[in-house]
């Protein structure tokens, strides 16, 4: 299995606003787990969680690769 390590910047600027990338932990009865995802502030990002969690779904198929739009 071919594995390369996924860089994310701690701090992304996107039309003036600063997003900071904030863990998501999870545990599961395989073990904790964690996910991470980009918000203005700590309060945004625990919205953005109850979001995920109403709304999330898998996608079909395997992840083919990772492109970056900065």
């Amino acid at each position: 299995m071919n594995r390369k390590a996924i860089s994310l910047s701690r701090v992304a600027v996107v039309n003036g606003l600063q997003w900071q990338l904030y863990p998501v932990d999870f545990k599961t009865e395989e073990g904790t787990f964690s996910v991470y995802l980009y918000a203005i502030n700590r309060e945004h990002a625990a919205a953005i969680l109850l979001e995920l969690k109403e709304t999330a779904v898998l996608r079909d198929g395997d992840l083919a690769g990772i492109t970056r739009n900065d």
